[in-house]
This record gives structure tokens, sequence and C-alpha cells, in this order.
């Protein structure tokens, strides 16, 4: 079940003794070149790491807590990029450093928590996002991600209400509606399933995943013709995407299918 400067100005100083006159500290201001502000680097790294240059990011929040130690956003990015390269730990000691500054994120709550379900640390995982619904009770992705958590421990029950209110805090969120689906497919409610998966991609027609198990869902249910459309459909979004695993699996899958047409 897939279950995401330096200021030229100071040579006036070598001429002029004192204060300086109200000519020299226009010119100084003219040709100073002021530092980027903590926000703008902050911006600069977000757009870096949009494009998948992590690395780059990096070295920009780097900056950014340089210049201001205190930025609690410069760390909360700075891990969403370690997460991103796969360097977990690093992610959650940034996570941790935002959260000793501002005890109040839920936003570091919920990027710490779903950071521990990558190394093992379930538990931990599910109190981060616990305290991160409960200091922002509107917090879709923080019931999307703990939803998740019990998905995977097949605690269906606990793992939809989840994303009952992750529906009702974001009803436009697609990710909630997909991983409702997948709940209601595991818990034998195909048409619950089939609504759920039509929402996601209402939402979202590029959603590989769910194109893929509602095409798996209709197969069950006697359509193979629907199936083999919505398979073949993911299976192109999953290559235009650069996903190959899910093409590959996608491509297998519709083999099947058609083997299995051919015995009958």
């Amino acid at each position: 079940m897939n279950f995401i400067n330096g200021s030229v100005g100071v040579l006036a100083s070598v001429f002029f003794l004192g204060a300086p006159t109200p000519f020299d500290q226009a010119y100084s201001i003219q040709l100073e070149t002021p530092k980027p502000k903590v926000e703008d680097l902050l911006t600069q790294g977000q757009a870096l790491a949009e494009q998948g240059y992590y690395q780059g990011a990096i070295a920009i929040y780097n900056q950014a807590i340089e210049a201001d130690p205190s930025y609690t956003e410069a760390y909360i990015n700075r891990g969403l990029a370690h997460h991103d390269l796969g360097n977990f730990d690093q992610a959650i000691s940034d996570f941790t450093e935002a959260l000793a500054i501002d005890p109040d994120s839920a936003e570091a709550y919920n990027a710490r928590g779903e950071t521990r379900t990558h190394v093992e640390d379930v538990e931990g995982a599910i109190a981060d996002l616990n305290q991160a619904v409960q200091l922002s009770p509107d917090f879709a992705q923080a019931y999307i991600n703990r939803g998740v958590i019990y998905a995977v421990r097949a605690d269906y029950e606990q793992a939809l209400a989840d994303f009952n209110l992750a529906v009702q805090a974001d009803p436009s969120s697609a990710d909630a509606y997909y991983n409702r689906g997948q709940v209601h497919g595991a818990m034998d409610n195909p048409q619950a399933a089939f609504d759920d998966y039509n929402q996601a991609l209402q939402l979202n027609p590029s959603m590989a995943e769910a194109y893929g198990n509602r095409g798996l869902l209709v197969y069950r249910l006697g359509d193979r013709e629907t199936a083999l459309n919505d398979l073949q459909q993911a299976a192109q979004l999953f290559l235009m995407q650069g996903d190959l695993g899910g093409y590959q699996q996608t491509l297998m899958l519709i083999e099947q299918i058609q083997q299995q047409d051919e015995l009958r």
C-alpha cells in the first residue's frame, strides 16, 4: 500500500579625521552594499530547494542562520532540505533546534514527527504529530502524516479518523482524499474508496498513485477496460514525473491483467 560586503565608504575616513561631514555620510551610504535580509536569504534557499538544489539551499540557509541564529524558519527549511537528501538525523537536529527557539512551532513538530518515521522512531513520531495538532488543530498535513502511521500499522479506524480530520481541515487536499481512499479500500469499502480516488484526481489530475489504485479497485470490481485505462494513465504520469519504480510496477500490473485475460 503506497501511502509524501564590504563598504567602500570607509576610504573617506583616511582623509577626514573625526566625525564625518553630512556629505561624507551621504557618500558612504550611497556606496554601501546592503547585506541580504534573512527573509531574502530564506526565499533564495526555498527557490533552490524547489528546483532540487538542496545542497545549495542548505548553504543559503546556513547564511541566514549565521546572520540570525534565532531564525526558526531557517532551521526548519534547512531541516527539510536535509530530509530530502536523506540526512534524517541532521534534519531532526535542525527541527529540534527550531523547537528550542520556538516551542510552539507546530510546523517544526510536524516536520520532526514525519522525519522520525524514517529512523524507525514511530512512538516519537506520533508524540510529535500529537503536539503539532494540539498546537494547530487545523493542521491537515499533520493529520495526514499521523494517519499514514496508523494505516501502516493496520490501525485503520484511527487512520480513517485522522484522514477525516485532514479533509475537514483542508477540503482541497488531494493527499487527504487519496489516503482516505486507501484506508477505505483496506476496510473493504470499495464505493467509498472509489469516491475518494475520484475526488483526489479532481483536485490533482497528475496524481499517478490515485489512477493506479483506482484502476486496481475497478479491476477487482470487474471493470477491466476502465482498470487498464487508469493503469495506463498512471504509468504515463509516473514516467513523466521521473518515477521509474512506479512506472515499472504499473507496467507489470498491466501485463498481469492482460495475461489473466488471455487465460480465460
